[in-house]
C-alpha cells in the first residue's frame, strides 16, 4: 500500500486505507519498522517503504509472483473455511509470513505479514524444515539452540527430528501453543521441484476451537489449496534457500 501510494502516509491515513483501527495498526507497524520494511520520517511522522522492502522487492520477484497466484485461492479458502490463512517462506533461519488473508468473521488472533518465527517453534517453520534437504536440515539443527518460547515449545533435538519425520509422512505440521500461547497452527508445504517446499501454507486459531472434525477439514482444505498454488507456480522459479 505504501509503495502504491507513491508518497509517505501518516498513521491515520494508513489505518483508513487498511480499514482497521489505529490501535490494531500500531503493533503491525512496529513489527514492520523493526524489520526495516517501513521507515518513519521523524520530522513528518509519516511512513514510507523501507530498505528491507526494496531488498525484498529486488530478491523476491518470484515470491511476489507466488503471492499473486495464491491470492485468489487463499481468498476463496478464507471465505469457505471462515478462518485466516497465510503463506510463509524461509528467511535466514526463520519462517517469515509474506502474505495473509483474514477470516471474514471477527477474530481475536490475526496473521500479520512480516512476523518471523523460529523454524522449530511453529507449524510453518516445521514444514520448511521437514522438506529441507537433509544436509541443510541437520546443519540448522546443529547450529540452533532450541530456546523455549512458551512452556510447550519443543526443545529436544531428537524429539524434533522424530516430529519432522512424521510431518513429512503425514504432509502436515502442527504446533500447539509452541510459539504463541493458546494458539494452534496447522501448515502444509507448497511444493516445487524437486520435492522441496518453496513456501508453507498455514492457518492458526485458538486451541480450544480445534476438534478432530475441524482439524481434518482444515488439513484437507490446506492440502487442496497448496496443490493448486504449486501447480500455478510450477513455471516460476521460487527461491527456497537463505536470503
Amino acid at each position: 500500500m505504501l509503495a502504491d501510494a507513491g508518497r509517505p502516509l501518516a498513521h491515520a491515513e494508513l489505518a483508513r486505507r487498511c480499514s482497521v483501527p489505529k490501535s490494531s495498526l500500531t503493533q503491525l507497524l512496529r513489527t514492520l519498522l523493526a524489520r526495516g520494511y517501513v521507515e518513519l520520517d521523524a520530522g513528518t511522522q509519516r511512513y514510507q517503504p523501507g530498505e528491507a522492502l526494496f531488498d525484498l522487492t529486488r530478491r523476491g520477484r518470484d515470491i511476489r509472483t507466488l503471492i499473486t497466484q495464491a491470492r485468489p485461492i487463499l481468498e476463496r479458502l478464507a471465505q469457505r473455511a471462515k478462518e485466516s490463512f497465510s503463506i510463509s517462506v524461509l528467511r535466514d533461519d526463520f519462517a517469515e509470513r509474506v502474505f495473509s488473508v483474514e477470516s471474514p468473521r471477527r477474530q481475536l488472533y490475526s496473521l500479520h505479514v512480516g512476523v518471523r518465527a523460529p523454524l522449530y517453534a511453529n507449524s510453518s517453520g516445521k514444514v520448511l524444515l521437514a522438506w529441507m534437504p537433509a544436509v541443510e536440515r541437520e546443519a540448522y539443527l546443529s547450529r540452533t539452540r532450541l530456546v523455549p518460547l512458551t512452556d510447550r515449545t519443543l526443545v529436544s533435538g531428537s524429539a524434533l527430528r522424530r516430529q519432522l519425520s512424521s510431518v513429512r509422512t503425514e504432509g502436515v505440521a502442527r504446533s500447539f501453543g509452541e510459539f504463541t500461547p493458546g494458539i494452534v497452527g496447522i501448515a502444509v508445504p507448497i511444493l516445487g521441484a524437486p520435492g522441496r517446499a518453496i513456501a508453507s501454507l498455514g492457518t492458526a486459531l485458538p486451541i480450544e476451537r480445534l476438534d478432530a472434525r475441524l482439524d481434518a477439514q482444515l488439513v484437507r482444505l490446506l492440502k487442496e489449496a497448496a496443490a493448486v498454488v504449486a501447480a500455478r507456480a510450477a513455471s516460476q522459479p521460487i527461491p527456497t534457500g537463505k536470503h
